[in-house]
Protein backbone atom coordinates (compact mmCIF):
# COMPACT_ATOMS: atom_id res chain seq x y z
CA UNK A 1 0.00 0.00 0.00
CA UNK A 2 1.79 3.43 -1.11
CA UNK A 3 1.37 6.08 1.85
CA UNK A 4 0.66 9.47 0.52
CA UNK A 5 3.65 11.99 0.75
CA UNK A 6 3.08 14.65 3.41
CA UNK A 7 2.71 18.17 2.24
CA UNK A 8 5.00 21.12 2.19
CA UNK A 9 4.09 24.53 3.49
CA UNK A 10 7.27 26.87 3.05
CA UNK A 11 7.67 29.38 6.00
CA UNK A 12 9.94 32.44 4.68
CA UNK A 13 12.94 32.94 6.99
CA UNK A 14 13.46 37.15 7.07
CA UNK A 15 16.71 36.57 9.38
CA UNK A 16 19.56 34.78 10.30
CA UNK A 17 17.02 32.66 13.18
CA UNK A 18 14.27 31.07 13.25
CA UNK A 19 11.31 33.13 14.93
CA UNK A 20 9.27 31.48 17.84
CA UNK A 21 6.12 31.79 15.33
CA UNK A 22 8.19 29.04 12.87
CA UNK A 23 8.14 26.34 16.38
CA UNK A 24 4.57 27.03 16.80
CA UNK A 25 3.27 26.27 13.53
CA UNK A 26 5.43 23.52 12.95
CA UNK A 27 4.27 21.68 15.51
CA UNK A 28 0.71 22.44 14.87
CA UNK A 29 1.41 21.43 10.98
CA UNK A 30 2.96 18.50 12.30
CA UNK A 31 -0.11 17.30 13.97
CA UNK A 32 -2.05 17.99 10.65
CA UNK A 33 0.20 15.72 8.10
CA UNK A 34 2.39 18.98 7.21
CA UNK A 35 5.95 19.34 6.46
CA UNK A 36 6.83 22.93 7.84
CA UNK A 37 10.78 23.73 5.72
CA UNK A 38 12.40 27.12 6.44
CA UNK A 39 13.24 28.95 3.23
CA UNK A 40 15.55 32.00 2.46
CA UNK A 41 13.60 34.00 -0.38
CA UNK A 42 16.91 33.33 -2.68
CA UNK A 43 15.77 29.25 -2.06
CA UNK A 44 11.89 30.06 -2.72
CA UNK A 45 12.98 31.61 -6.14
CA UNK A 46 14.62 28.74 -7.39
CA UNK A 47 12.07 26.69 -6.15
CA UNK A 48 9.63 27.91 -7.65
CA UNK A 49 11.68 28.31 -10.98
CA UNK A 50 12.63 24.66 -10.53
CA UNK A 51 9.38 23.30 -9.08
CA UNK A 52 6.52 21.99 -10.90
CA UNK A 53 4.59 21.79 -7.86
CA UNK A 54 0.92 23.21 -8.98
CA UNK A 55 0.77 24.51 -5.38
CA UNK A 56 3.15 26.14 -3.50
CA UNK A 57 1.88 27.56 0.19
CA UNK A 58 4.38 30.18 2.14
CA UNK A 59 3.54 31.62 5.38
CA UNK A 60 6.04 35.06 6.37
CA UNK A 61 6.01 36.43 9.79
CA UNK A 62 7.03 39.46 10.65
CA UNK A 63 6.66 40.60 14.33
CA UNK A 64 9.30 43.21 14.72
CA UNK A 65 10.76 45.97 13.05
CA UNK A 66 14.01 44.24 11.92
CA UNK A 67 12.10 41.88 10.27
CA UNK A 68 9.84 44.64 8.28
CA UNK A 69 13.08 46.64 7.48
CA UNK A 70 14.03 42.96 6.15
CA UNK A 71 10.28 42.38 4.46
CA UNK A 72 10.19 45.53 3.36
CA UNK A 73 13.48 45.92 1.24
CA UNK A 74 14.29 42.35 0.38
CA UNK A 75 10.92 40.47 0.28
CA UNK A 76 8.41 42.98 -1.07
CA UNK A 77 9.69 44.54 -3.93
CA UNK A 78 10.04 41.10 -5.51
CA UNK A 79 7.08 39.30 -4.54
CA UNK A 80 4.74 40.06 -7.19
CA UNK A 81 6.49 38.29 -9.49
CA UNK A 82 6.23 35.51 -7.92
CA UNK A 83 2.85 35.33 -7.48
CA UNK A 84 2.12 35.98 -10.70
CA UNK A 85 2.32 32.38 -11.79
CA UNK A 86 -0.07 31.83 -9.41
CA UNK A 87 1.23 28.31 -8.25
CA UNK A 88 2.66 30.08 -5.29
CA UNK A 89 -0.30 31.28 -2.47
CA UNK A 90 1.74 33.73 0.27
CA UNK A 91 0.33 34.38 3.52
CA UNK A 92 1.82 37.34 5.55
CA UNK A 93 1.11 37.75 9.12
CA UNK A 94 2.37 40.87 10.49
CA UNK A 95 1.86 43.11 13.74
CA UNK A 96 1.93 45.88 11.88
CA UNK A 97 -0.79 47.62 10.41
CA UNK A 98 -1.81 46.12 6.52
CA UNK A 99 0.57 47.09 3.84
CA UNK A 100 -1.06 48.56 0.58
CA UNK A 101 0.06 44.64 -1.06
CA UNK A 102 -3.82 43.86 -0.97
CA UNK A 103 -4.49 46.06 -3.55
CA UNK A 104 -1.62 44.71 -6.15
CA UNK A 105 -2.32 40.96 -5.32
CA UNK A 106 -5.52 40.24 -3.50
CA UNK A 107 -7.25 40.53 -7.17
CA UNK A 108 -5.07 37.29 -7.91
CA UNK A 109 -6.30 35.57 -4.64
CA UNK A 110 -2.46 34.33 -3.72
CA UNK A 111 -2.21 37.12 -0.89
CA UNK A 112 -3.66 37.14 1.79
CA UNK A 113 -3.11 39.01 5.00
CA UNK A 114 -3.25 38.07 9.28
CA UNK A 115 -2.72 40.52 11.63
CA UNK A 116 -1.08 39.52 15.30
CA UNK A 117 -2.39 38.05 17.94
CA UNK A 118 -3.94 35.43 16.03
CA UNK A 119 -4.64 31.83 17.22
CA UNK A 120 -2.26 29.58 14.98
CA UNK A 121 -4.66 26.61 15.53
CA UNK A 122 -7.19 28.13 13.58
CA UNK A 123 -5.22 29.48 10.84
CA UNK A 124 -3.03 26.48 11.02
CA UNK A 125 -6.46 24.33 9.74
CA UNK A 126 -7.36 26.92 7.73
CA UNK A 127 -4.59 26.51 5.22
CA UNK A 128 -4.58 22.69 5.79
CA UNK A 129 -8.22 22.63 4.42
CA UNK A 130 -7.22 25.70 1.61
CA UNK A 131 -4.10 23.42 0.25
CA UNK A 132 -6.82 20.15 0.25
CA UNK A 133 -8.83 22.15 -1.91
CA UNK A 134 -6.46 23.41 -4.39
CA UNK A 135 -4.81 19.61 -4.73
CA UNK A 136 -8.56 18.33 -5.78
CA UNK A 137 -9.88 20.91 -7.48
CA UNK A 138 -10.10 19.91 -11.32
CA UNK A 139 -8.43 21.12 -13.89
CA UNK A 140 -10.67 20.94 -16.19
CA UNK A 141 -11.22 23.91 -18.64
CA UNK A 142 -14.53 25.86 -17.57
CA UNK A 143 -15.96 26.61 -20.83
CA UNK A 144 -17.74 23.36 -22.02
CA UNK A 145 -16.86 21.31 -24.50
CA UNK A 146 -16.08 22.46 -27.88
CA UNK A 147 -18.24 21.79 -30.68
CA UNK A 148 -17.14 19.84 -33.60
CA UNK A 149 -17.96 18.87 -37.24
CA UNK A 150 -20.15 15.69 -37.03
CA UNK A 151 -18.81 13.18 -39.91
CA UNK A 152 -20.99 13.65 -42.82
CA UNK A 153 -22.77 10.45 -44.28
CA UNK A 154 -22.35 10.39 -48.04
Amino acid sequence: MDAKPSPFIFYLTLGDSLPNSFYSFDRIFRDLGFIVVPVQFDQLQSLMASSDQSQVIVISSVTDTAELKAYNEKIRPRLKFLLKSRRMSFIHLSSFSRIDDTKLFALKKTYSFFKFPLDARVLSSQIARFYEERMTKSTRWPGGTRSGVKSLAV
